[in-house]
């Protein structure tokens, strides 16, 4: 008879416990699985969502300053040298290799105007741009829905006793502003924001922009390689990566990491011992029949294979029911849980993965019990008969 064919046997007969060592490596394998999956979709959903918080990537001039001083005063650095940049530029920078991984470009131009008698810095913008990489703006108004409609910056407003709906003239040409921005902390709350066409016709700068900031999908391509394109294509401007934003992303992403093996680690550790110790019960149980196989001539090393084998046996039936369950499960567990908005679907080569993960780690978790077995004496069949 056959090793396999006993070890089959053997699994029918013992009923209670295979289905307590069935019910266990089920459970283990669906959560660990189901965690790992839904580990994978929060991590990309957390840097896709982080990656459109904001820009992490500015684009700006290439210039040369020169340090000026006069009779031991310091007078400060002269710029010159400025190739300044060009609507054109925004063409460059969505064509480059990984243009997939852009997100948003918003260019802007700055200028100095009046309003009231007031001297503000204005900031002209594309709004549907501006907006998509600006989401943590909350706008007092409504939101700006043409050329001649502004944005302005909390202090700005209060400066110049301005609200929202109201008419104000920007460098003798009419404006409404559509809103007011709610305090940003930041040199936001100074600024009046206006649509980028209106703002170099009024200043006539042409196709001028003063600089870009680009938001890119970082968590398929290094920032660095879209940095390196965008400044292959643009050898005339300073591409820098917004650092504080990119580093923030990967402490996030490190932290739920973390978390997830540290969880993980534990469901493996608690499935380890289960298996550990029902096996070695079932070994006391059937110490018996372990030492008649013995009697009639089955060597140590069969009666290890034939323990072991039982457990692979179930860990291949525990692992699949576990694996499925974990796939219908971490679709909605990830969107309930983790607020994932769109879950990844597994790949065979991770299903598979799984289950030869749980098999090695079933199989390891046996080989003490099957050791264990396979030094009864054959004496003990006498004892128990």
């Amino acid at each position: 008879m056959r090793l396999s064919t006993i070890a089959f046997r053997n699994v029918r007969r013992h009923l209670s416990r295979s289905a307590l060592l069935l019910l266990a490596i089920t459970v283990s394998v669906g959560i660990v699985t189901s965690l790992f999956l839904v580990t994978r979709s929060a991590e990309r959903d957390l840097a896709d969502r982080t990656d459109e918080y904001g820009p992490n990537i500015v684009v700006v001039p290439r210039s040369k300053d020169l340090p000026l001083a006069y009779g031991g005063v310091e007078l400060g650095n002269l710029t010159y040298d400025v190739q300044p940049l060009h609507m054109g530029d925004l063409a460059k920078i969505r064509n480059i290799k990984n243009k997939e991984n852009i997100n948003r470009v918003a260019p802007k131009l700055v200028e100095v105007g009046e309003v009231g008698g007031r001297r503000v810095l204005v900031v002209g913008v594309q709004w549907p741009e501006e907006l998509g990489i600006k989401k943590w703006w909350h706008i007092q108004g409504t939101t700006p829905a043409g050329p001649d409609d502004v944005l302005v910056g909390l202090n700005a407003a209060t400066a110049l006793g301005l609200a929202p709906g109201e008419s104000m003239e920007l460098e003798g040409e009419p404006f409404r502003v559509a809103g007011v921005l709610e305090a940003t902390g930041t040199q936001e709350d100074d600024l009046v924001f206006a649509d980028l066409a209106r703002v170099q016709n009024l200043w006539q700068r042409g196709d001028e922009l003063s600089f870009i900031e680009v938001s890119a999908w970082c968590s398929t391509c290094p920032i660095e390689t879209i940095n390196a394109q965008i400044s292959a294509e643009m050898p005339y401007a300073r591409v820098s990566a917004v650092l504080k934003a990119v580093e923030s992303r990967a402490i996030l992403i490190g932290q739920f990491r973390l978390f997830s093996l540290i969880l993980s680690g534990l469901m493996v550790l608690v499935g380890c011992l289960i298996v550990l110790t029902t096996t070695l019960g079932g070994v006391r149980e059937r110490r018996g029949e372990i030492g008649i196989f013995r009697a009639v001539g089955y060597r140590r090393r069969h009666i290890f294979q034939t323990i072991v084998l039982e457990n692979l046996v179930l860990a291949l039936v525990g692992g699949s029911f576990g694996i499925g369950i974990a796939v219908a499960a971490s679709g909605p567990v990830a969107k309930l849980v983790a607020g994932v908005r769109q879950s990844m679907a597994p790949t065979p080569a991770i299903l598979m993965l799984a289950l030869v993960v749980s098999l090695v780690v079933v199989g390891a978790a046996s080989l003490y019990p099957a050791w264990q077995a396979s030094r009864l004496s054959p004496t003990l069949a006498m004892k128990r008969i």
